[in-house]
């Protein structure tokens, strides 16, 4: 088959192409469009050929993101039970700047005067203390009259939904009733979990989306219809997995970090071809830098995830943290004179100063052009000229303010950003209990070689994996990416009270609603299940994560799941309680298709020819001569001693004095610190 998958950043949209009979893959890259995201689609297959072969096409967007963080959606009407209407913006004991006393809380994604309170309610157990009668739902519908011919959307969310739905359902088809034009997010087919805070912002946000999500698959359904690729296009799901068209406008929140979910794919792909099996992940892009992980060879998962502070959103995803350190994130200095580097980003438009789009704010990107580390004249392979002379002034302008010189200032910036980085990598290691030294550093994204080396030294790390096309690679994680299917589900058991027959027929069922679904949207005959429960010791608030076995839950395969969850808590804290009572919250199950991993060659094309040299800084005492090299003059198992700067299309990658790089015979690049 030909599979396309296509990567929407903020900066710049990316293409590959896997054609796996072939063995071959072809590669695109041009500027994102974020208020058309069609025409960067369209332009980008122009430069494509054989889209007329394509098979499937998978894409990865930010539509949702951005749509949650610019606050760009409809109007949000917000159902639940009466008394019970100011969970949302109470939320969590919790401040982003716990120093700042100025600090205000984001508002939810809604208005208080839009909230609506309805009779009814279920205990704890799903049992029913209050009805909700006709005679209430009239009253609902009444309100609701009040807001006919609005541009809205409806999140309904009540307590203990997760175990019984029905007055949930009851709601919802009064508000199709009373509104049938509005879209209507139900919590507990978004979110079947306990934490109503957590599930009524999860119900918020898929119904905050829901239509920005429908009109951008209508629009990119179109552009591709008239180009010819139309054929099996999917959208890249948060979990890592794809799914179709139709399913995504119905569960639009399963895209609010499709766009980070195809690097961590593409970070596992090469970091296990490297023949590495555990790694941090880091893809820096044009306008943020996302930090993943892979373990025993396999990325990571998490069931929640925060799109912006205050808005938590509870569904299966991969693990990935972002924070605003991107090519484009602007260096700013203030009021007591401190220097800061982003998370404010220049993104493609105006873009940094180098770009002679009319920014004015000097960036990562500029910094690295002025230090010498990107060529003016290669940038995108030659496709872009960088104005140099723009750069230097900004950075001196920058500089002067501080007492530096515009090389010193530069060095600044980006040892911040690498500070930064480097801090979101050592807190996803203590969190889980790791040492950042057992692991190498894979590092892809336009700017991610750019600093892999610098991130590496921080941590301790003496491995720094490139993979081919590094600015590519989230494209690519698209084009391998499964068809997935996540079920989770809140189920609540002590071990002194373990009902295994019962969580068995949950589990099961849950097996067979999450095969149903996949089977429903690709043609698989064996998919691949996973299971797992969120397990905790009693009185604890948070759980650990332990594989279930999926072929039914036994005596001895609870035996087994109480000793993998005392290793995991002793793993990760530092201590277990043997004969402490444990309980299990929820339960959870993936159910995929596995797809073969693509043979193909990722040779660098021949685009540049010949070893030059140029002055790059690389500490704050004085250029060196440094050996610029393409990468497709890089031979298997050679090794290249730094100072080197490698050039690519997509990428520049930085080798440092003292260290070493090398390339393997599928072409990844992998540099030794220290040599």
């Amino acid at each position: 088959s030909v599979v396309l998958g296509i990567d929407t950043g903020g900066t710049f949209t990316d293409f590959v192409l896997v054609d796996y009979a072939r063995g071959t893959i072809s590669t695109a890259k041009v500027s994102s469009n974020p208020k058309n995201p069609a025409a960067a689609l369209m332009a980008g297959l122009e430069q494509l050929d054989g889209v007329d072969r394509i098979d499937r096409i998978i894409v990865g967007t930010t539509v949702a993101t951005n749509a949650v963080i610019e606050r760009q959606g409809p109007r949000v009407l917000y159902i639940t039970n009466g008394g019970f209407e100011d969970v949302p913006f109470i939320g969590r004991l919790d401040k982003e700047r716990i120093y700042d006393l100025n600090w205000r809380k984001p508002k939810p994604l809604m208005r208080r005067r839009d909230t609506l309170g309805v009779a009814g309610r279920f205990d704890c157990h799903g049992n029913e203390m209050a009805p909700l009668t006709e005679e209430d739902l009239d009253a609902l519908r009444q309100r609701l009259a009040a807001y006919a011919g609005q541009d809205v959307a409806v999140a309904i969310c009540c307590l203990f939904s997760y175990l019984n739905g029905t007055h949930e359902q009851r709601v919802a088809e009064a508000v199709r009733a009373a509104l049938p034009d509005a879209d209507v997010s139900v919590s507990h087919e978004v979110s079947s979990v306990w934490r109503e805070y957590e599930r009524a912002s999860t119900t918020i946000a898929d119904a905050f989306v829901k239509p920005v999500v429908s009109g951008y698959v209508e629009s990119v359904g179109r552009a591709l219809a008239e180009s010819g690729a139309a054929r099996h296009w999917n959208l890249l799901a948060s979990n890592g997995g794809y799914l179709s068209a139709a399913r995504a406008t119905r569960s639009p929140a399963q895209l609010l970090i499709s766009g980070l979910a195809g690097g961590v794919i593409g970070g596992r792909h090469f970091t296990e071809l490297a023949g590495h099996e555990g790694a941090f992940i880091l893809d820096m892009g044009g306008t943020s830098a996302d930090i993943g992980l892979v373990i025993a060879g396999k990325h990571q998962y998490d069931s929640e995830f925060t799109i912006d502070f205050g808005i938590p959103v509870t569904i299966p995803c991969v693990a990935v943290q972002t924070i605003g350190a991107g090519g484009g994130s602007i260096g700013w200095i203030d009021k007591g004179g401190l220097l800061h580097v982003g998370p404010r980003s220049a993104g493609a438009d105006p873009g940094p100063v180098a770009y002679g789009r009319g920014g004015t704010e000097p960036t990562i990107t500029d910094a690295n052009l002025v230090l010498g580390r990107l060529d003016p004249e290669y940038f995108l392979g030659g496709g872009m000229t960088l104005d140099l002379a723009a750069a230097h002034a900004a950075l001196e302008a920058l500089g002067t303010r501080l007492g530096l010189t515009a090389e010193r200032a530069a060095l600044a910036m980006l040892q911040i950003a690498d500070e930064n980085m480097a801090n979101a990598i050592r807190l996803i290691a203590v969190a889980r209990g790791l040492d950042t030294r057992d692991f190498a550093l894979i590092a892809f994204g336009g700017a991610g070689p750019v600093h892999g080396r610098a991130v590496a030294e921080r941590l301790g790390m003496s491995t720094v994996i490139v993979p081919p096309h590094p600015g590519l690679c989230s494209a690519f994680g698209a084009a391998i990416a499964e068809a997935r299917v996540d079920r989770l589900q809140t189920y609540f058991m002590h071990s002194g009270e373990a009902n295994l027959k019962a969580l068995d027929e949950t589990l099961q069922a849950l097996i067979a609603s999450a095969v149903d679904d996949l089977r429903s949207s690709v043609d698989v005959a064996e998919p691949e299940i996973r299971c797992s429960a969120d397990m905790r010791y009693a009185g604890q608030n948070y759980e650990i994560e332990v594989p279930l076995l999926e072929k039914g839950v036994t005596d001895v395969g609870w035996a087994e799941t109480m000793d993998r969850f005392a290793e995991a808590h002793a793993k990760l804290y530092g201590f277990s309680l043997p004969g402490e009572p444990v309980e299990l919250i929820n339960v959870k199950v993936a159910a995929t298709k596995p797809e073969p991993r693509p043979s193909v060659s990722f040779a660098a094309k021949p685009d540049r020819s010949g070893v030059r040299t140029r002055k790059v800084w690389f500490d704050d005492r004085q250029p060196i001569d440094t050996s610029i090299v393409p990468r497709s003059e890089l031979i298997a198992d050679n090794r290249l001693p730094g100072p080197a700067i490698i050039e690519e299309m997509d990428s520049t990658t930085v080798v440092f004095p003292g260290d070493e790089i090398r390339s393997d015979a599928a072409g990844i690049m992998i540099m030794t610190l220290g040599g």
